[in-house]
């Protein structure tokens, strides 16, 4: 079918997050494009983290509360206040990021905090373009915030000898929405420390609203509105599917195929996000039915053959799953999950070999995307676009995660430049393509090939902070102009072999002076954010080709000038076999001759 022109689809890895838990099986996938109209060209990071259970994610450390109540609020707000100013958003996403800063270190997974790093990251992005894009990226930061809180409550009720955490269990419950009966079964089994009954109240809350923002989602993209709707809709289930998808009674939900429905919204098929939101509305009933069922029983139901999933952990892992880890928790991607609806004609098994073409194909899309991001963003710097270019730089970000890179040497390094593009002020197309050469440079060493020195020292000097470059250009730029000062001075202005030389001179030192100012101008531009400032950093020659042509003009018109104004000279004091000159320039031989004479004598 043809697909609306104002909706752009695409599909990218999610942020492989498994270098950061050794023997992890965390796989996902980010959808990257969403509608322009009103979701212009966004980048949601739903990054569905398939995190483990069992005692690969026990956490039994107490998190900082009270950090973690203002950094919620702070998301909140920014997603309000989006709507009027975007302005106080930022400054509602930097006090989360302040916040933040506080609860980090009582989060003990990396994989979580990885993940909260990177929306929140993603978050600020989101700012530039529509507000839905915003209230979905701090969606997900929010989700991510109670799977830590939900993880280590639990954790820390089933542990002997700890402490009670009344106040967690509470602060916890408001999280998932429990009230009434629930809320006082839940705050009775946490000070039972009925770590059972506690986790299935929860997860039950949780079905509910999965299935109640599932039932918001509509197929019917006729209108703006209700694709916006829908959009937020999927993001929120998404987001609540997060923290419980390590539950034992899913009805067979599993993480692509929540990922799967915003690639066919975002993508205009409206036939194929039917389908994928009637399974996911038939799995959200039976997750109800059975979570429902686990709360009145007291243990988890057992799941039909037909919610039966049989999830294919990456070939890219390495190591054996965690102890405890159930098959139900193990990650997927698209390309190794057998969900349990397909149908027997489609229903393939993976060997080996097909495992890993298919994930040789992953890790290719994902460096696929991130050059790709890349080169837009050094578009976008090349003409001084630098909030397009910084957003750009943070899909590069979300992507490199993905790209197979992790266990190379010098990812590290790579994974940091291209994060501080995003923070960069008064960005260049230089410094965009100094972090080119550079993931160049991993990719090949990746493939055991030979790389290129002076691009990793491309790499190093683009590490300098942002003012030193241009400052030091301007400085020299200006300090070119005390040679034609003296220059003057000696000789005056009246003699017009001396004026000619003069401008050669200054025509030499212009593309210096350029360089300086305009990337100054940029600089302060970004910085108090006057846009018609920015624009002066296209004064620089070294913003995109256009300048190569221009360079070479004024190179040329001052070799053009010297050759004038020397030749002149020559011509004036006898050494060329005549007395040319203009008679502004050489009145009398009289005149040239003590002028000659004043010269010898001074030497």
């Amino acid at each position: 079918m043809n697909r609306p022109a104002h909706l752009t689809p695409a599909l990218s890895p999610a942020p492989d997050l498994r270098r950061l838990k050794a023997g992890s099986n965390s796989r996902s996938v980010i959808p990257t494009r969403l509608p322009r109209t009103p979701l212009s060209r966004t980048s949601l990071t739903l990054a569905s983290l398939a995190l483990l259970c069992g005692s690969a994610l026990a956490q039994t450390t107490v998190p900082n509360l009270s950090a973690y109540r203002s950094m919620a609020a702070a998301l909140d707000q920014s997603v309000n206040d989006r709507a009027s100013s975007s302005a106080k958003s930022l400054s509602d996403l930097d006090r989360a990021s302040a916040a933040y800063v506080t609860l980090r270190p009582s989060i003990s997974s990396t994989l979580l905090t990885s993940g909260i790093d990177r929306a929140l990251q993603s978050s600020r992005a989101a700012l530039g373009r529509a507000p839905a894009d915003l209230e979905a990226q701090v969606e997900q930061a929010r989700s991510l915030m109670r799977k830590a809180l939900n993880d280590q409550t639990l954790a820390r009720l089933g542990t002997v000898g700890s402490a009670p955490v009344p106040e967690q269990s509470a602060l916890l419950a408001a999280e998932f929405g429990l009230q009434g009966a629930a809320r006082s079964s839940f705050l009775a089994a946490a000070t039972a420390r009925d770590t059972g009954k506690a986790a299935r109240l929860l997860r039950n809350a949780a079905a509910q609203k999965i299935q109640a923002n599932l039932s918001a989602a509509s197929a019917d993209q006729t209108n703006t509105a209700q694709r916006t709707r829908s959009y937020l809709a999927l993001a929120r289930a998404t987001g609540w599917f997060t923290v419980v998808q390590d539950a034992p009674e899913t009805g067979g939900l599993t993480l692509p195929q929540f990922t799967q429905a915003l690639s066919n919204l975002t993508g205009g098929n409206s036939a194929a996000l039917a389908t994928s939101l009637s399974g996911l509305q038939r799995g959200a009933a039976a997750f109800v039915k059975s979570s429902a069922q686990a709360v009145q029983t007291g243990g988890a139901a057992t799941p039909s053959p037909a919610g039966t999933t049989t999830p294919t952990i990456p070939a890219t892992s390495t190591g054996a799953a965690p102890t405890g880890q159930t098959s139900a928790t193990a990650a997927q991607t698209p390309a190794t999950q057998t969900p349990a609806n397909q149908s027997p004609a489609t229903q393939t098994s993976t060997s080996p070999t097909s495992a890993a073409q298919s994930s040789d194909g992953q890790r290719k899309a994902g460096l696929d995307a991130v050059y790709a991001a890349l080169a837009r963003a050094q578009s976008a710097a090349g003409h001084a676009d630098l909030p397009q270019a910084r957003t750009q730089a943070g899909r590069a970000a979300q992507a490199l995660s993905g790209a197979g890179l992790s266990s190379t040497a010098g990812y590290d390094a790579l994974e940091a430049d291209v994060n501080a593009l995003q923070d960069r002020t008064g960005l260049r197309a230089s410094d965009v393509q100094a972090v080119l050469a550079e993931l160049n440079n991993v990719e090949q060493l990746a493939a055991a090939q030979p790389t290129s020195a002076l691009d990793a020292t491309s790499a190093s000097v683009s590490r300098l902070p942002p003012p030193i470059w241009p400052l030091l250009f301007l400085i020299v730029g200006l300090l070119a102009l005390y040679p034609l000062y003296l220059l003057n001075l000696a000789f005056g202005g009246r003699n017009g072999y001396w004026r000619a030389i003069a401008a050669s001179l200054l025509l030499l030192f212009l593309p210096v002076l350029l360089e300086g100012l305009g990337g100054t101008l940029a600089y302060l531009g970004d910085l108090s954010g006057v846009g018609a400032l920015r624009a002066l950093g296209n004064l620089s020659l070294r913003q995109g080709a256009w300048g190569l042509p221009i360079w070479l003009l004024l190179t040329a018109a001052a070799v053009g000038l010297a050759s004038y104004g020397f030749r002149g000279l020559c011509r004036q004091f006898g050494l060329l076999g005549g007395s040319g000159g203009s008679a502004g320039a050489n009145p009398t031989r009289a005149e040239t001759a003590q002028t000659a004479l004043d010269w010898d004598e001074e030497l």
